[in-house]
């Protein structure tokens, strides 16, 4: 008895769609732990790297298609969660409430917290984080 075939994914619209969110979500969960634990988010990508690696695997977004779109979800969730960050260190110092600022921050203000902010580790990480979520997503499965 053969096993079934799983369905067929979405299209290039789905996948699309389904990196987009993944990288919204993985870089607001980023940045929420970063705040909890107190450290700066850049540690957490790579574990976020991997878990979206093993989600877009585990949504069957295998191969190439997949690989790319793990690597785009990731590139976003890293813009993401520096974006919400520099608002958090700007709310901080300035002493505005979190909520408004996030509204109101223009986005070359947090590019230039965030370039301030940034160094070798952060390069390093800006580069490795898709590239293993890419990996993750890429690899095939052992049967």
């Amino acid at each position: 008895m053969s096993t079934p075939v799983p369905p067929p994914r979405g299209g290039t619209f789905v996948l699309f769609a389904t990196a987009l969110l993944t990288g919204l979500a993985g870089g607001a969960l980023c940045c929420l732990l970063a705040l909890v634990i107190k450290q700066d988010p850049i540690w957490l990508m790579l574990p976020t790297a991997f878990a979206i690696g093993a989600f877009m695997r585990w949504q069957r977004f295998n191969g190439a298609p997949g690989a790319i779109a793990a690597a785009g979800a990731m590139l976003i969730c890293v813009v993401y969660t520096e974006y919400i960050y520099a608002a958090v260190r700007m709310a901080d110092m300035l002493g505005f409430p979190l909520r408004d600022t996030l509204f109101r921050v223009d986005w070359k203000l947090a590019l230039q917290i965030a370039r301030a902010n940034a160094g070798v580790v952060e390069a390093a990480v800006l580069v490795l984080a898709p590239a293993i979520a890419a990996a993750m997503t890429a690899r095939t499965a052992r049967g």
